[in-house]
């Protein structure tokens, strides 16, 4: 074999691993969004989950609030070290994409539930939510509210508390979607691929 046909062959192979790695992820991406959507996450439209929290501006925030526009929805708090600092980024940069590719990212409702009612007051969530280059609307409340809302939502928190006194939460680390009309219409999973999260707010949107 020539040199010539060596380097065909060679290019023809990353090609081959190229397009297989496309169609990788293109079914891992279809797999996803099809578990997604036959999750029971609760009842299916946004606005049938009834809630009354605080915002970070100390005002009055009901389910009813949010119709009308698309909601990216999350769980989780202020003292977290890692899962809801790294899902807020990477929302926010999806966004900025979302944006590049001609999208318009305005219409989506961020929402961040808090899970520690203790620590999560309007003042301390208006502080943290700052920090991120992403609008976002943080809610928190009494304890029985908020349990009473992340059940509403089929989410998962519990309060855990090492030797050294430090609290923290195990709690779901999954957004929700929801589109215009309330109707849930997938997640985003944490540590899933970057380019994934974008094609989903890219198709809400």
């Amino acid at each position: 074999m020539g040199h010539a046909s060596r380097k065909f062959a060679g290019r023809g192979i990353v090609i081959g691993a190229v397009i297989g790695f496309c169609l990788l992820a293109g079914a891992v991406f279809w797999l996803a969004e099809r578990q997604a959507r036959q999750m029971d996450v609760g009842f299916r439209n946004f606005q049938d989950q009834a809630f009354e929290l605080v915002d970070q501006t100390g005002a009055v925030r009901r389910n009813v609030d949010f119709v009308g526009a698309p909601v990216a929805l999350f769980f989780g708090y202020t003292y977290c070290p890692d899962v809801c600092p790294m899902t807020l980024t990477l929302l926010a940069t999806s966004l900025d994409e979302v944006a590049a590719r001609g999208g318009n990212p305005k219409p989506l409702q961020t929402i961040f539930m808090t899970v520690d009612a203790e620590r999560d007051t309007p003042e301390q969530l208006a502080a943290y939510l700052s920090l991120f280059d992403l609008p976002v609307t943080g809610l928190t409340g009494k304890t029985g509210q908020l349990a009473s809302a992340h059940e509403a939502f089929g989410a998962y928190a519990k309060r855990v508390e090492d030797e050294d006194g430090v609290v923290l939460y195990d709690h779901t680390a999954t957004v929700y979607l929801y589109d215009e009309t309330g109707a849930f219409t997938g997640t985003i999973v944490f540590n899933e691929p970057p380019e994934f999260t974008v094609e989903k707010l890219a198709r809400l949107l």
